[in-house]
């Protein structure tokens, strides 16, 4: 198999040209990152600030001195000990730890995912993929400094697991991915759908840790417990920096309250449970279709079910979209006609057109909202592209059963 340098180089230069703006991209960011150690990886004294408090006996909640007001620990009490060994360097050394362990993790969770999927994409090289996809997520995530690929670390060790039967193992890591954010628990719903029959033990297993270790904040901290509370009842953001399916339905809302429609700000929440709703009802539809059809791939499951963590959670960081990193290239792997749609997409992307200061019905949705509307792009080609697989297995299955059964037909006779 050639190196990537090989393939860059006898490949056409256009994806040369693209690797090498891809290239001095991260170069120039990871160049502003370090040398401005002060300035960037916010995150990082947040998660410093919650160990230290912790090692004092003191609440990580509330500001952080010298820190913006919007900068504050917003994840349950019980993991503000994990931050403790930050606490014993100096912010700017624990900065440059984390980032060179983020680099590792990144590194490892790649090649997870690609030894997970078993198929390579060439529709886009690697490093202009890696650096863009999805508004940049990564290079926003290390400029962070968040947690998220860490989280993205244990949670494909926990779909290694379970791809490998390792079912116990998997809700063991399921639910320690699950410890800051608390969302990743949906995961534990893969136990119920990867194989035809549901497997209830660990997965009620799993269930009951994480209720336990849920509780345990409340039991150990509960002063602690009810100002993360609190705060996470806050949290409002939307937009660039969390653009999630309740932000499209609230900003869309307010939009229509624009044109003087009387609707009540509790419509962006209702729009938003029947948009999960819809796309949970097609996620189960295409399972059930394809466990009908014998045409299951596990793999598929758990990326299908990637997508459709990120178009029903509530919050959805910017960063946060490296989740569908695998899902994007899973999607592109042979599928030379997405070359096509990508020439679309870049030739009919809808502009704001601030200079005419004109309001456009959702024009400037698809920039404010693109690591979203790529989700759901994804998830649609997965379930609609397998859909069709599965209705040409059941047409190939029925003419099998025809054939095989003229030989009784005529015995019969």
């Amino acid at each position: 198999m050639r190196s990537w340098l090989e393939r860059v180089l006898s490949g056409p230069r256009w994806r040369l040209a693209l690797e090498a703006w891809a290239i001095v991209v991260v170069a120039a960011a990871l160049w502003q990152i370090i040398a401005k150690v002060h300035l960037y990886q916010w995150d990082v004294i947040v998660y410093w600030w919650g160990g230290r408090a912790f090692a004092h006996g003191l609440s990580p909640y509330g500001a952080i001195p010298g820190q913006p007001e919007y900068l504050h620990f917003v994840y349950p009490p019980i993991v503000a000990p994990l931050f403790a060994p930050l606490a014993i360097l100096k912010p700017s050394v624990a900065k440059l730890l984390w980032i060179a362990l983020k680099a590792l993790a990144f590194w490892i969770t790649v090649r997870l995912w690609r030894r997970a999927l078993g198929t390579e994409q060439h529709v886009v090289p690697p490093v202009f993929f890696f650096t863009f996809a999805f508004g940049s997520a990564a290079l926003v995530d290390f400029t962070a400094g968040n947690i998220a690929v860490f989280e993205q670390l244990v949670l494909w060790l926990a779909f290694a697991a379970l791809l490998a039967h390792r079912r116990w193992t998997f809700a063991l890591l399921v639910v320690l991915a699950a410890q800051c954010k608390l969302t990743p628990v949906f995961f534990l719903g893969l136990l119920l759908v990867i194989d035809e029959r549901p497997h209830w033990k660990p997965f009620l297993g799993g269930g009951a840790l994480m209720g336990a270790l849920v509780g345990a904040n409340v039991v150990l901290f509960p002063s602690q417990t009810q100002e993360f509370r609190a705060g996470v009842s806050a949290l409002a953001e939307r937009g660039w920096g969390d653009p999630s399916t309740l932000g499209v339905m609230q900003d869309l809302v307010d939009q229509l309250r624009g044109l003087q429609l009387p609707l009540p700000e509790v419509m962006g929440y209702v729009l938003y449970l029947a948009a999960v709703a819809y796309i949970l009802a097609q996620t189960l539809r295409w399972w059930r279709a394809q466990r009908t059809a014998g045409a299951v791939r596990p793999v598929e499951i758990v990326l299908v079910t990637l997508a459709t963590y990120a178009l029903v959670m509530p919050r959805m960081k910017d960063y946060s979209y490296v989740a569908l990193l695998p899902v994007a290239w899973y999607a592109l792997a042979g599928r030379q006609a997405v070359t096509a749609s990508i020439a679309v997409l870049a030739v009919l992307v809808p502009r704001p057109l601030p200079q005419l200061k004109l309001w456009l019905p959702l024009v400037p949705q698809p920039y404010v909202y693109a690591p979203l509307l790529a989700a759901l792009v994804l998830w649609t080609m997965l379930t609609t592209i397998d859909r069709d697989a599965v209705v040409a297995a059941r047409t190939s299955m029925t003419d099998n059963d025809r054939i095989s059964g003229e030989p009784r037909a005529i015995s019969a006779a």
